[in-house]
């Protein structure tokens, strides 16, 4: 088989594997299933607030050392597939934990809870940065854009017919049986993806370069970040636009609140969201390897803004389908973008340091979350999101003025 070929069954298995993954968020996720499970065992509203915090900060911040580690060894794929497989088998567990306590013992369930996903999110924060090195090394940078398209789209498009599932299973079984079925389901997905991800073929050794000590990995990362100038652009850039995301957590309440809305509009926001995450996958695919990654960020964080600014001003019902479909464009793509150009930024050597120091300095933005909260109810919603408007549009004028090394890569292959 020749290199072509090889790189083409990557593809197919790369985008098979993202969709597959992907698709599980509406299973799990982090805004709407694991809170309304956590109040189920008997968890207040504290316990509910502290969980995103706690689980991002689990997945960002194993991952520089993972990056510092993961240089020893030629090949990615058997530490991808090894920790891959570990993080996955924590769903499993946890469908397991919910079967068993959920109704006789829903305390011990709860701390089993907390404990599971806190491992489960440090391992996929330590195998993250490799993974994305060993689809950096198994794809065409030509096709990067469009790979990460297909996986967004496709995943949301599935994650559409999960959440159909997980209606019907919420509305037939019953407690706790409901939500361990839909963990376990989360479970058959995610592990098929993993068999997926195992016929992606790794073709060249990656240079092997020694691990270094803890107190000279943070002068690593400062000589790093100092001596790129538009990877520090960018890190400052996304940290703004991150914060600016921290709007979208309170847009459905504010919609419920101003309009009196019920229980049902949850539902179409959803729906509603997902189309646009269906809708732009590809597009912004498109654009990132014709016109360069850059420009699907700034496609992303503009739509991220526009969002902010129609909930702002949103007059009726209708301003919010608006709202979603936006939210939808950047929550589509954003995340994936981020990584092409973090891998853009690095020398091949150390694209795995790169992707670690990028989500490592996300980490810390994530702790705002619970002070927006605070604004949002003592001063209103509509505070925090101008706030947030003022703080992404910051983030949007830095990023516009970061050259775009796909872009340029791209002029020049075309003399």
């Amino acid at each position: 088989m020749s290199s072509n070929e090889i790189q083409s069954q990557n593809f197919r298995y790369h985008t098979i594997e993202g969709a597959l993954y992907i698709s599980t968020g509406a299973l799990i996720s982090t805004q709407t299933i694991m809170p309304a499970l956590i109040k189920r065992l008997g968890g207040g509203d504290v316990l509910i607030g502290t969980w995103p915090v706690v689980m991002y900060l689990a997945y960002f911040l194993p991952q520089v050392i993972s990056a510092n580690n993961s240089g020893a060894t030629q090949y990615r794929k058997p530490f991808v597939i090894k920790l891959g497989f570990i993080q996955r088998l924590h769903i499993l567990l946890l469908a397991c934990v919910i079967a068993l306590w959920g109704e006789s013992a829903p305390t011990l369930a709860l701390i089993f809870l907390f404990l599971l996903f806190i491992s489960n999110q440090m391992t996929s924060g330590s195998v993250s940065p490799v993974w994305m090195d060993f689809l950096a090394k198994t794809t065409s940078p030509e096709s990067r854009g469009k790979l990460v398209g297909w996986r967004s789209s496709l995943g949301a498009a599935l994650g559409l017919v999960d959440g159909f599932i997980l209606t019907v299973l919420l509305t037939m079984i019953s407690f706790p049986y409901n939500y361990a079925a839909i963990i376990g389901l989360a479970f058959l997905c995610q592990i098929s993806s993993l068999v997926a991800q195992q016929k992606i073929v790794e073709e060249q050794p990656s240079a092997v370069t020694v691990p270094v000590r803890l107190s000279e990995l943070f002068a690593r990362m400062r000589f790093i970040v100092a001596g790129n100038r538009p990877f520090r652009m960018f890190l400052v850039a996304s940290v703004l636009l991150t914060g600016s995301f921290t709007s979208v957590a309170f847009f459905t309440v504010a919609a419920m609140k101003r309009f009196d809305l019920s229980e049902p509009a949850v539902g179409i926001f959803t729906v509603v969201m997902i189309i646009g995450q269906i809708l732009s996958g590809v597009v912004l695919g498109w654009v990132a390897d014709t016109k360069g990654t850059k420009r699907a960020l700034l496609i992303c964080g503009i739509s991220l803004l526009l969002s902010i600014v129609a909930a702002i001003f949103a007059q009726s019902v209708i301003w919010f389908y608006f709202v979603f479909i936006f939210m939808g464009i950047n929550v589509g793509a954003e995340m994936y973008m981020r990584y092409n150009f973090a891998v853009e930024c690095a020398p091949e050597g150390d694209r795995p340091m790169y992707v670690g120091i990028m989500n490592a300095w996300f980490a810390p933005v994530y702790l705002i979350s619970p002070f927006a909260g605070w604004l949002s109810a003592v001063y209103g919603y509509n505070l925090v999101f101008w706030l947030s408007l003022a703080i992404g549009s910051a983030g949007i004028i830095l990023l516009a003025k970061i050259p775009d090394l796909r872009a340029e890569k791209l002029a020049l292959s075309s003399k």
